[in-house]
């Protein structure tokens, strides 16, 4: 049976997880002049090299079409704007598309004369960087920059600007072609319900009707749109597939995910040999762990997979294997925590059963004393009880006192008391990160968070786990002191706590470090590294650092269980 049950709530937000807009490099999709802007993607384009141009160059293809009855009287009329550009004029771009524009002088006018100067201002303000950049053939014919097309392209053929059709890819109305020498670079691709006007070139809107327009429901027009974004010619796909189709942040992530799905593999087998036989409450969580992060790499890896191949992927299958992952990190939490409280103790390393407790007791009815003649203990602070009756403090207790029928039955309800507690605690972590999680997908702003740790709901899981770090001390702390209560000043010199050989300060500053990986990378990477390189420095050091924890906590197990195994008179 399942460790923890998920509530319902869970999966009404797995389903909303479901419902959010998918990003892809190959787009396709509806819109109407109506809806006034739209922004269709960010790409990392790479470094353009000399040596050789047309495999290191970048494109974006397509076609924007009408369709159906749409295109009947439209005789090559504008009805919106292609437009590309980079990082430093897409902020004047987007924000004067979002923001309200302040009211003009409209004393006098209709309703719609108003709305369309409103509109029209708002055009204008949005391409006043871009048109000192930005060729046109008769309204800039000394622009320096390719950016701007005139949507929809007419019928089946080229879009207007495009002069060469011998630079335009196969099947398409419209390319842009990226070259940038110097650095890898973001560019964005909108699309804005506003054209030029062919006379005044002066920019009007298209989302209002014109006043006097003899067509007023072009407003209403359906644009088709199918658009590819790429790194190097689209003939060479094959030269190296696992960074064609992908933003160049995104380089290399496919590999990488492969290669801890490989790893979480062997683990996985390994802790299975190991502990197989085990009726360990934390061998059973650490497996559900590592299964959990298996199942979450594999899902990202097969999305990638696809993803190199039809630049679309299985968005959804990413999004779900991207909880699954939020959904093992919070189980290993849990299993922390409920480490700190119960350390490794012989008991939870064999089943339970009154074949094992006469093997610990000697003939007499009294504890064998351990290899380094200490009453180290090891158990659970809420078995109090319990490690009386095991571990009996006065060499003269009689025989009579050591009952191993009533202690199977005592240990068997305190154990079963760890699953509640352990149960809750792992529905309220799993919980508020799943809740967390899809408010910041649904929080982050297409172009300017670039991934979900610029969100607040982002911040609030950062901050969250140095809650949950504190909270690891706190139960150290408070075991270190009932255990130093307990025991003899001369057991103090091994402070072997959590289990046989195990330094509580050691178990203590290895896993806060992991706790803190990733609040710690976050913070470097949004400092001090390149929002180009940032996605792959965050994925590659927290899943390096995932992994080595769990290496590092499955060494524990095994050396805790091969410790009880080897000494039955522990």
């Amino acid at each position: 049976s399942s460790i923890f049950v998920l509530p319902s709530t869970l999966w009404y937000l797995f389903f909303a997880l479901c419902s959010i807009p998918i990003d892809a490099l190959h787009l396709e999709g509806y819109w109407k002049p109506h809806q006034q802007y739209l922004f269709l993607a960010k790409f990392g384009f790479q470094r353009t090299r000399v040596d050789e141009l047309v495999a290191s160059r970048g494109y974006i293809y397509g076609n924007v079409k009408v369709i159906g009855d749409d295109q009947i009287g439209l005789n090559g009329t504008t009805l919106a704007t292609l437009v590309l550009v980079d990082s430093e004029f897409i902020i004047g771009l987007y924000g004067n598309a979002t923001e309200p524009v302040g009211p003009q002088n409209v004393s006098g006018l209709s309703l719609t004369e108003s709305a369309w100067l409103i509109e029209t201002e708002r055009c204008r303000r949005m391409f006043a960087m871009i048109d000192a950049i930005a060729w046109h053939r008769t309204c800039a014919p000394n622009g320096q920059m390719d950016l701007l097309r005139a949507v929809p392209c007419p019928g089946s053929h080229l879009c207007a600007e495009e002069d060469n059709a011998d630079r335009v890819i196969g099947r398409s109305q419209f390319t842009y072609t990226v070259q940038d020498l110097r650095q890898p670079r973001y560019w964005y691709l909108s699309l804005v319900a506003c054209r030029r006007n062919p006379i005044t070139c002066e920019w009007e809107t298209t989302s209002v009707v014109r006043p006097g327009s003899p067509n007023p429901n072009l407003v209403a027009t359906t644009l088709s749109y199918s658009v590819w974004f790429v790194n190097g010619a689209p003939h060479l796909q094959g030269f190296n597939q696992f960074e064609h189709q992908f933003s160049f942040e995104a380089h290399d992530t496919a590999e990488i995910f492969l290669v801890f799905l490989v790893l979480y593999l062997i683990l996985v087998a390994l802790v299975h040999i190991q502990l197989s036989s085990h009726c360990v409450v934390h061998a059973r969580l650490f497996l559900v762990f590592i299964w959990l992060s298996i199942l979450g790499t594999l899902l990202t890896t097969i999305h990638l997979g696809v993803f190199s191949f039809d630049g679309r992927g299985l968005g959804h299958m990413f999004q779900f294997g991207t909880l699954v992952s939020e959904w093992a990190d919070s189980l290993f939490l849990v299993l922390l925590l409920s480490t700190a409280e119960m350390g490794f103790t012989p008991e939870h390393f064999e089943c339970n059963s009154l074949q094992s407790l006469f093997a610990r007791a000697s003939p007499t009815g009294r504890k064998r004393s351990g290899s380094n003649g200490s009453d180290k203990p090891y158990a659970y602070h809420r078995l109090a009880v319990y490690k009386k009756q095991w571990h009996p403090t006065q060499d003269n207790e009689p025989t009579g006192s050591f009952d191993p029928a009533r202690i199977v039955e005592q240990n068997s309800k305190e154990a079963n008391l760890a699953w509640p507690f352990l149960t809750c605690l792992g529905t309220l972590f799993l919980s508020v990160k799943t809740t967390l999680y899809v408010w910041a997908s649904f929080d982050q702003d297409p172009v300017i968070d670039f991934y979900v740790w610029n969100t607040v709901p982002g911040c609030i899981l950062l901050a969250v786990r140095f809650g949950v770090a504190f909270w690891f001390l706190a139960i150290l702390r408070r075991r270190q002191l009932d255990v130093n209560a307990g025991i003899s000043d001369d057991d103090l010199s091994t402070p072997d706590y959590l289990g046989p050989g195990i330094d509580l300060v050691h178990f203590a500053a290895g896993f806060l470090l992991w706790m803190f990986v990733l609040p710690l990378v976050v913070f470097v990477a949004e400092t001090s590294v390149s929002s180009l390189w940032r996605y792959k420095t965050i994925i590659s050091i927290r899943l390096s650092a995932d992994y080595v924890a769990a290496c590092v906590y499955a060494y524990l197990l095994f050396r805790c269980c091969k410790f009880f195994r080897a000494q039955p008179n522990v």
